[in-house]
């Protein structure tokens, strides 16, 4: 596959809009703020609205900890970490050091591969059966079991092993912050503690939708040798999943995230220049434009699939990829780290086929 030269790469790099980027963060603050209000209220039509909201805001948060993690918001470095660990916050995913959060995802781009602390279908052979079934129903009726199951392993993964002991008090402090804080809020209205709990599952669901469907790079266990991936590589295996290519505009709702070859281009390039940058880059029938109605039956059909069997295939055909064995990815958030867990012990396959408990 031939990829198209970078149009004026400095222009992208360097340019800051301060009052774009200061709406944007005032809506995901303020919104947020306002999305509480309205679902603690006895209206039902406020707490639909702040239900929406919250979902929304909780997106843009995070879209903005990946936009903050390139740099892509302020010149000053420190700007960037302040404000970046206050969306790790606001989305509930404080529980790993941002540098740590950083340095993995850069080390995506910079490998050109993804990364994975265990192996997930070991650990779903090593897992008690009840344990399995459970996550299974689970992630059949769209509850994100294996997201929440990563997440909570960040939170205590501290106090539970050896590799991460120095941040036993801090993250002991995080969970008693926000514990208090969703206690408090289930004390004043259990109504709201409900609506909070659907916007946060909906938020993590529309996440790993995205995130599950932009990349066919090969997942490699952290330790493991590298190989050196090219450019080409790169973009064969990196997919625009938008909302629309035709009304562009929509694609703001995800904060343009699904520019996700010029993202992959250009990783400086700021969210509001995106789709300039990929206009300039790709022609409208470049073949890596996967827009969601695509992908949609592929979510619903492989989603206990791609928990035991990997993310499937894209096939470069003449007319076009075909998709139809692209199973996708699970849990490769950009909102968390992946440092070895010291303390979990999998049943690993060995050459025979039979199982061996290794650690990871």
């Amino acid at each position: 596959m031939t990829t198209a030269a970078t149009p004026d790469a400095s222009f992208y790099i360097n340019d800051r809009n301060y009052w774009i980027n200061g709406a944007a963060l005032a809506y995901v603050l303020g919104g947020y703020s306002f999305a509480i209000f309205c679902i603690v209220q006895h209206l039902w039509w406020l707490n639909l609205l702040g239900t929406v909201l919250l979902t929304h805001t909780l997106i843009w948060a995070a879209y903005f900890v990946h936009e903050f993690i390139h740099g892509n918001i302020f010149r000053n470095p420190r700007w960037n970490v302040a404000f970046a660990q206050v969306m790790l916050f606001l989305t509930g995913s404080c529980y790993s050091r941002y540098r740590d959060v950083a340095s993995n995802h850069l080390a995506h781009h910079k490998n050109r591969a993804d990364f994975s602390a265990f192996s997930l279908p070991d650990f779903l052979q090593t897992a008690p059966k009840p344990i399995i079934r459970l996550i299974v129903a689970l992630e059949w009726l769209y509850f994100p079991a294996i997201n929440f199951l990563l997440r909570w392993f960040n939170a205590l993964s501290p106090f539970l092993g050896q590799q991460r002991r120095d941040e036993r008090v801090r993250n002991g402090l995080l969970l008693l912050l926000r514990g208090s804080l969703f206690t408090a809020l289930a004390i004043y209205s259990p109504r709201a503690i409900v609506l909070y709990f659907f916007a946060y599952i909906c938020f993590i669901n529309i996440l790993r939708f995205i995130d599950c469907f932009q990349h066919t790079y090969t997942v490699f266990q952290l330790g493991q040798s590298l190989p050196q991936y090219s450019l080409e590589h790169e973009e064969a295996n990196t997919f625009s999943n938008l909302i629309s290519l035709r009304w562009s505009w929509l694609n703001v709702l995800l904060l343009n995230f699904g520019y996700h070859n010029a993202h992959h281009r250009v990783i400086r390039c700021p969210w509001y220049l995106l789709p300039k940058l990929d206009a300039e880059l790709y022609p409208r029938n470049y073949r890596q434009y996967v827009t969601l109605t695509q992908l949609i039956a592929n979510y619903h059909r492989f989603r206990i699939h791609r928990l035991f069997y990997g993310q499937g295939t894209v096939v470069d055909t003449e007319k076009g990829l075909n998709l139809d064995n692209f199973v996708g990815a699970v849990g490769v958030s950009f909102l968390f780290s992946r440092e070895p867990i010291d303390w979990l012990k999998l049943a690993a396959s060995d050459s025979d086929g039979a199982l061996s408990v290794r650690e990871v």
